[in-house]
């Protein structure tokens, strides 16, 4: 009977153990479904510690005591018997040796045995798992798409079985063009909101009485840029001409009004300084700082940026953007149009505040999101509430752009945000070898999909490039 159990025992530890080695290298690539198995097998993890705390302490002293009180000593005798010598049993080191890999592989085969044992719990959990995400991405599908997108991919974080790996990727596959018609009614680029406003040009004129406007520098996001001159301070000043869907809410004005004065007060040397909000013209204007060096976007038309100067730029943009956050201003809206460089190329960031007030505009008007696809985070991209790490995400990309010379995630405004939904980005160090591993993991880090494992300051980010230039000198 007690060979039975013992052949019962030796058969089930065998059989679980080829079928743990066949999926430990799937199980390996699903971090969810290892750490849930881990985490689980609350027997092994305490027969683990009991391992590494009695193993070495006590039954291996324990084993070489019993085992010198069973060998015992050999007599030795010398010169015809008159001098007799006790020594330690020749075979006593073998037999304490012996014993102590016996101790070590049972307790190996132990907590081995007691890891498997939860094995087929973890298998059917998986199963259900996967399953119930399935069932909720098929009714979102049609309902809501970038939803239903993020459930497959969590299913197929979760999935263990080839076999069906090919049906979960052949579901992803099938959302086609069709199925993405309310992204279209979702993500609205900010450019799109300029046609308007550049249907009047303001050239030469002089704006309430006290701007007026030498030239226009260009057609930013939310409308016009001009340069002008203020007469009362006599210098030169960028004139904002919000697009006329922007101001036709007067509520939106009002309140966006009172955020421009909190905007007027971010006081930093990589900010864009804000110095007025009126009405002129039948149109709202913001006066702000003139940046006569250009746009960040025209300096990497040209390619990738110098590592040093990438990280230069980067710390700059984090630090102006952790100024930001202490003070309440998220901007929603960072990307390379909106980082404007000065004469000694230092970067400024502009349009604080205007993408909140577009979203804002937009979204009670037609239920959708605003943003520029190719640097939106993907919480932002789904329609969920942001935060600050919605700014990390977009920096992220950025950074991205400046070390590689593109775009993390390219195609049309559909492909572009189910990317940003579902797949991480490209690694930079493998497709450029002179680009450090370090920075490649920071990067890797800020473009995160769930905010929660991004880093959650700016300061963080300052931290690591610090770090990162003094142990590289």
């Amino acid at each position: 009977m007690r060979f039975d159990k013992v052949l019962h025992f030796t058969t089930q530890l065998t059989t679980g153990l080829k079928q743990s080695i066949q999926l430990l290298p799937v199980i390996w690539r699903k971090p969810r479904v290892l750490s849930h198995w881990l985490l689980n097998a609350r027997q092994a993890q305490i027969a683990l510690i009991a391992l590494v705390l009695l193993v070495p302490f006590i039954l291996n002293p324990l084993m070489d005591l019993v085992l010198a009180a069973l060998f015992g000593t050999v007599t030795e005798e010398h010169l015809f018997g008159l001098f007799k010598k006790e020594t330690v049993h020749p075979n006593l080191e073998i037999a304490q040796l012996v014993a102590h890999w016996f101790i070590w592989i049972s307790s190996f085969l132990i907590c081995t045995y007691l890891l498997i044992s939860r094995l087929p719990d973890v298998l059917e959990h998986t199963k259900n798992v996967v399953q119930e995400k399935i069932q909720q991405a098929d009714k979102l599908i049609k309902i809501k798409p970038s939803e239903s997108i993020l459930l497959y991919n969590d299913a197929m974080q979760w999935n263990i079985d080839k076999d069906y790996e090919s049906v979960l990727s052949t579901k992803l596959d099938n959302i086609n063009d069709s199925v993405f018609d309310d992204l279209d009614e979702t993500v609205v680029e900010t450019t799109q909101l300029n046609t308007a406003s550049a249907q009047q040009n303001f050239n030469h004129s002089i704006i309430a009485e006290r701007y007026p406007i030498k030239k226009q520098l260009g057609s930013g996001a939310m409308g016009n840029v001009y340069l002008a001159e203020d007469l009362r301070l006599k210098r030169e000043i960028a004139l904002k001409q919000l697009a006329p869907g922007l101001s036709s809410n007067k509520q939106l004005i009002a309140r966006f009004r009172q955020e421009a004065v909190a905007l007027a007060r971010l006081s930093h040397p990589n900010i864009v300084q804000v110095y007025d909000f009126f009405e002129a013209e039948g149109f709202f204007w913001i006066a702000m700082e003139f940046v006569n060096g250009g746009e960040l976007e025209d300096k990497l038309q040209t390619g990738q940026l110098e590592l040093q100067e990438a990280l230069r730029l980067v710390k700059q943009l984090a630090e102006a953007l952790s100024y930001a956050h202490e003070k309440g201003v998220v901007h929603r809206d960072f990307k390379p149009a909106n980082i404007l460089l000065t004469e000694n190329t230092d970067v400024k960031i502009t349009d604080y505040g205007i993408a909140k007030l577009a979203q804002s505009s937009v979204h009670t008007q037609l239920n959708t999101i605003m943003g520029t696809p190719s640097y939106m985070s993907p919480e932002q991209a789904n329609g969920e509430d942001t935060d600050l790490r919605t700014d990390i995400y977009s920096l992220g990309v950025v950074f991205f752009q400046m070390l590689s010379g593109e775009l993390p995630f390219k195609g049309d405004t559909k492909s572009i945000v189910a990317q940003h939904l579902t797949k991480q980005a490209p690694s930079l160090n493998e497709k450029h070898k002179t680009i450090p591993v370090e920075i490649d993991q920071i990067v890797q880090k800020m473009l995160q999909k769930e905010p929660a494992k991004r880093y959650q300051s700016m300061d963080e980010i300052v931290k690591q490039v610090d770090h990162f230039q003094t142990s590289s000198l």
